[in-house]
């Protein structure tokens, strides 16, 4: 069965693009400065000019802003790119996987990193894009971010979206509670209980209980990026004395009363926009709903931080990064190769920034002023490292458990040494 007689059977939403204005207003380096750089052929070198790819996803539901990327992604590219999107992950993996061999399946789409690129990698499903990594780190694309999407040494995903976690803050609580934005992890623990007395909750916390890994892994980095490391790969174990220390410390942070009731996600943030919270640990397009939702303008009420290393090392930037990938088997491919290869050019990527918050490469400026200081963070290696998050950089199975023992931690006051141990048990599983 083809890949479009499959659609019929999901609920889908189609975004189809309009016809490129003669007036575009592009130019002709704008669309071709990034295929300067690497002159190397390959089977993926991209030859194919104008035409059409379907490009499928489960993270665009707005038929305007998806209009508004297909256009500026078309000026960019000179290919007609059809979007569609699955508002049901279930039917969308499904579809996915049952069209995939076909010449009919869309030439690119969204997937997760980790073990479910890695599998589609491995079995051959995923054209190689090695080679046209020259030109999106040429566009601004970091190459830290390639080690996420590589399978045994080869290169099969680029970024779609790219979210940095940081420290969110409430200007105008900090302003009010008499706290600078802390440089050492004392004067954020002292931060802390500043805001506390002062009677606004410091830090809030959603009730998503997938989430239980973002502080953990904040924690563990700051104590020391290595450790955060070796418990992902399995060279030193959860019941490691170091991790149970840093347990202690979150558990302190517990007891004080540093962190909030866990709320849903919308809640939170209105929370945080009218100063019951002063702090989240959220990614950066957060920053954008803030502000179109709550008139949180950035650099004056709101702002963001990177939490400080516990022993004066480097402060951890922890990234996920949402692959956009090419189907080996579709007659669209070369069209598809094209289109990426464009997906960087600034036109494209500022529709990203200004109506996603999600900024992929360091070359274009930003007028969202937090979102800015976030990227200058990202780019200044002397003081940040990035690290892909806990919840990529773990096996599947192995996160699982983690997340809900982790849970119980946050949520239920579990002990440390049975929620570690716990852990420990399954990653003995996992790892041998």
């Amino acid at each position: 069965m083809s890949g479009k007689k499959m659609m019929s059977l999901f609920l889908t939403m189609f975004l189809m693009t309009g016809i490129l204005a003669a007036c575009g207003g592009g130019n002709a380096s704008d669309n071709t400065s990034g295929n300067t750089g690497n002159t190397a052929k390959s089977e993926n070198t991209p030859t194919q000019t104008g035409g059409k790819v379907e490009f499928w996803l489960d993270k665009l539901g707005d038929a305007e802003k998806a209009a508004r990327l297909s256009e500026a992604w078309k000026k960019d590219s000179g290919i007609e790119i059809e979007f569609t999107n699955y508002p049901d992950v279930a039917a969308y993996q499904t579809s996915i996987q049952q069209t995939i061999d076909d010449p009919g399946a869309p030439g690119l789409f969204t997937w997760w990193s980790g073990p479910q690129l890695e599998t589609l990698a491995k079995n051959g499903k995923l054209a190689d894009l090695s080679a046209e990594w020259d030109h999106y780190i040429a566009d601004g694309v970091s190459a830290d971010i390639k080690e996420a999407f590589t399978v045994g040494g080869k290169v099969y995903a680029a970024p779609y979206s790219l979210r940095y976690m940081s420290v969110l803050y409430n200007v105008k609580v900090f302003e009010a509670a008499g706290v600078a934005v802390p440089t050492t992890f004392e004067e954020f623990l002292e931060a802390c209980e500043k805001i506390k007395a002062s009677g606004v909750t410091p830090i809030g916390l959603k009730n998503d209980s997938w989430a239980s890994f973002i502080w953990f892994q904040q924690l563990i980095a700051a104590y020391d990026p290595q450790l955060y490391i070796d418990i992902c790969n399995g060279t030193k174990p959860y019941t490691d004395e170091a991790v149970k220390e840093v347990m202690a410390i979150w558990r302190d942070m517990f007891n004080k009363g540093y962190f909030g009731e866990p709320i849903v996600y919308s809640d939170l943030h209105k929370e945080f926009a009218t100063g019951v919270v002063a702090m989240m640990l959220e990614d950066s397009p957060t920053v954008t709903g803030l502000q179109n939702d709550y008139g949180m303008e950035p650099g004056t009420h709101i702002d963001a931080f990177i939490l400080p290393s516990m022993r004066g090392g480097k402060g951890t930037i922890f990234f996920e990064a949402s692959p956009i990938v090419v189907t080996e088997a579709s007659s669209s491919k070369e069209q598809a190769l094209t289109a990426l290869r464009s997906f960087y050019k600034p036109g494209t990527q500022m529709v990203m920034v200004n109506d996603h918050g999600i900024a992929n490469i360091s070359t274009i400026s930003v007028e969202n002023q937090t979102i800015q200081r976030i990227l200058d963070m990202t780019g200044d290696s002397s003081k940040y490292q990035l690290l892909l998050r806990f919840y990529e950089n773990t096996p599947e199975d192995l996160r699982n458990t983690a997340i809900d023992e982790l849970s119980r931690f946050m949520y239920s006051g579990a002990y440390i040494d049975d929620v570690l141990n716990t852990i420990q048990a399954k990653a003995d599983e996992v790892f041998g």
